[in-house]
Order: C-alpha cells, then sequence, then structure tokens
C-alpha cells in the first residue's frame, strides 16, 4: 500500500493530465457530430504527436532550469528541409529522411555548445538560434510549397492494420526506446537533480 501511494505521489502530475486528456477527448468526440471513427482518430493523433515530440524536446531544458526557445523553430526548420528533399526513389527518400533527423540534431548540438562552452543562458542562447533557424527555413522555403513522397507520407499518417494510428505507435516507440531509457538512467537522474538545485547536483557528483 504504502508503494502504491509513493507511486501516485510520484506520477500525480502525468495521471491528472492524462485524466485531463481523455476528458477533454470524450468532449470533442461527443461534440464534432462525426462519432469516434479511425479516421477521426487518426487525424487527431498525427497533429497531437507532434506536439508530444516537441514538448519531448523540451523537457530536458526545462528539467535543467533552463528554457529551449528554439524548438519550435527547429521543427519549422526540419519540416521545409523534409519538404524541399523528401521525395523520389526510395533509396533517396531514405536518405533525405536520415538528412532531416540529423539537421535537428545539427541544431540541438549548436544549442547545446552555445550554452555548455559559451556560457549563454539558455532562454538568450535559444532565443538567438530560434531566430537564425527560422531564417534558414525561410531561405528555404520562402513561399509555402513543397512535396513530400505520396507513399512515405501515407506511411506515416494512416494506420497499421487499418485500426491502429500509425503516429501513435511511433510515439509509443519514441517513448520505450528514448525516454524511459534517459529518465531511468543516471544521466537522467541527473538531470533531474540539477533542475531541483544545480549546486546541490554538483556537491553530490
Amino acid at each position: 500500500m504504502k508503494g502504491t501511494r509513493l507511486w501516485f505521489a510520484r506520477n500525480n502530475g502525468a495521471l491528472f493530465a492524462l485524466i485531463l486528456f481523455i476528458a477533454m477527448f470524450a468532449i470533442y468526440v461527443a461534440k464534432n457530430g462525426v462519432g469516434l471513427r479511425i479516421g477521426l482518430v487518426t487525424a487527431v493523433a498525427n497533429k497531437g504527436v507532434l506536439l508530444a515530440l516537441v514538448a519531448m524536446g523540451q523537457t530536458l531544458p526545462i528539467l535543467t532550469s533552463g528554457l529551449d526557445l528554439s524548438v519550435g523553430m527547429i521543427f519549422v526548420l526540419t519540416n521545409c528541409i523534409a519538404s524541399a528533399i523528401l521525395s523520389g526513389p526510395p533509396w533517396l527518400v531514405a536518405a533525405a529522411t536520415l538528412a532531416v533527423l540529423l539537421s535537428g540534431v545539427l541544431c540541438g548540438v549548436v544549442n547545446g555548445a552555445l550554452v555548455v562552452y559559451g556560457r549563454l543562458q539558455p532562454i538568450i542562447a535559444t532565443l538567438a538560434t530560434g531566430a537564425v533557424y527560422h531564417g534558414l527555413a525561410l531561405i528555404i522555403r520562402p513561399i509555402p510549397g513543397g512535396s513530400i513522397d505520396p507513399m512515405f507520407a501515407r506511411a506515416w499518417t494512416t494506420q497499421i492494420f487499418g485500426v491502429i494510428p500509425t503516429t501513435l505507435v511511433v510515439l509509443l516507440v519514441v517513448v520505450l526506446v528514448v525516454w524511459l531509457p534517459f529518465k531511468l538512467s543516471t544521466t537522467g537522474r541527473g538531470c533531474y537533480a540539477i533542475g531541483s538545485s544545480e549546486s546541490a547536483a554538483y556537491m553530490t557528483a
């Protein structure tokens, strides 16, 4: 019983968010006039998972008492890059997908280098880099447009076996492969400690 209470105490925020989401989604389904159909669930998942992934990217800076103002602009930049190169034969689509992912990683590395080695406050550094990333996005895609391979788009925005939205599976994989191992690792616990008290975390290291 004590262990159960401790678990609820540690996860009450996540549980509250889950209950709130279920309640809001139920209201949305009741009000839209279509009902709970797989097409509706897929459309909502395609939009919601994008926000969830962006939120994950923002979580780490917040855990360490920082704030990354460039997350949204990195998202925009990678989308613009995808719209410019993500088409063609399968091998080119695969290479372009890797390039899009690496572009996001590179943006994060630049942010981290400015904060760690440049000794800049995260909010200041990412405010500046966010403006740069936005400018790069405008250079790549000055007006709305571009295209993505139709088969690639369908594969990631429809359903698996016609029932489970693909984006929900992607989100689950990211949580299981990236987020949970990080949260349970020594590095993850260190990030939580730094966010609670950087000086105390340094003294206990």
